[in-house]
C-alpha cells in the first residue's frame, strides 16, 4: 500500500486480514469518495427495515467519481458483516478485495485488463441480501423490479459514469429493467458472472469476460 492510496492491495482477498478490514470499515463513512454513497446505504437500511442487510460501498473504489460500474446480482455471504441481521462473518463491504472466489476472480481480471479500481465501483442490481442464514438466493423478477428505483438513486450519484458492465444473467435482467425505465446515456457491456461455478461449467467464460473488460478499458481510454 502506498501513501497515495492506502487501500491499494497487491493481491486478491486483502480483506481476510483483520487489520486491513478494520481500516477499510473505518473509512466507509469518512472517505470522501464514498461518503455520499454510504450515507445513502444507511438511509436505505432504514427504509427497508432490514438492518445491516445492505453492505457498504468500498472506500477503496472510485465511489462517486467512478467512470465505470460493475453490476452483479445481489450481495453474497462474504460481503455481509458480522452485525448483519443474519450474523454473517464477511466484510460488510461490496469489494473486489473480499475473501471469496468471486471477488478474487474480479480482482484478477481487473488486474489483467488494466482497469483501475479507483475509477470504478462494484454494486448489485438488488442491493440487499437474499436468502436465509444457511443459503443464498438469486433475485427474482419481483426483487429486480423493486430494486430498480434504488439503482437509479445510486446512478444519480455517479456523475462521471460512462460504462456499465452487467455480469451474469440476473444482473443483465436488472439492468434491462433499469434501462427501459430510465434510459441512461452510458455504454452497456454484458458478460458472464465471474463465479467459480460459471468458470467450471463454461470453459470459455473467463476469456470472454476478459475481452469485455478490455473493451471497457478501451471505452474509458477513449473518454
Amino acid at each position: 500500500m502506498s501513501s497515495r492510496d492506502p487501500f491499494r492491495s497487491p493481491a486478491p482477498r486483502a480483506l481476510r486480514d483483520p487489520e486491513a478490514l478494520t481500516a477499510r470499515l473505518g473509512a466507509v463513512r469518512t472517505e470522501p469518495r464514498v461518503r455520499p454513497l454510504n450515507d445513502w446505504v444507511e438511509k436505505l437500511r432504514v427504509r427497508l427495515g432490514d438492518g445491516e442487510s445492505v453492505p457498504w460501498f468500498d472506500p477503496a473504489s472510485g465511489g462517486v467519481a467512478a467512470r465505470s460500474l460493475f453490476l452483479l446480482e445481489a450481495p453474497g455471504r462474504k460481503s455481509m458483516g458480522a452485525e448483519a441481521e443474519l450474523r454473517r462473518t464477511g466484510s460488510g463491504i461490496i469489494s473486489v478485495d473480499n475473501d471469496d472466489p468471486t471477488a478474487q476472480n474480479c480482482w484478477t481480471l481487473r488486474a489483467e485488463t488494466g482497469l483501475d479500481y479507483r475509477e470504478s465501483v462494484h454494486w448489485n442490481v438488488v442491493p440487499w441480501y437474499l436468502g436465509t442464514a444457511d443459503r443464498i438466493a438469486a433475485p427474482g423478477r419481483s426483487e429486480i423490479q423493486r430494486a430498480a428505483p434504488f439503482l437509479h438513486e445510486v446512478i444519480g450519484m455517479l456523475p462521471a459514469l460512462e460504462v456499465v458492465v452487467a455480469m451474469g444473467r440476473k444482473a443483465q435482467a436488472g439492468w434491462a429493467v433499469y434501462r427501459e425505465r430510465y434510459a441512461p446515456e452510458v455504454h452497456t457491456l454484458e458478460t458472464w458472472h465471474p463465479s467459480p461455478r460459471v468458470f467450471a461449467s463454461r470453459p470459455t467464460a473467463r476469456a470472454e469476460i476478459t475481452d469485455v473488460l478490455r473493451e471497457a478499458a478501451r471505452l474509458l481510454e477513449r473518454g
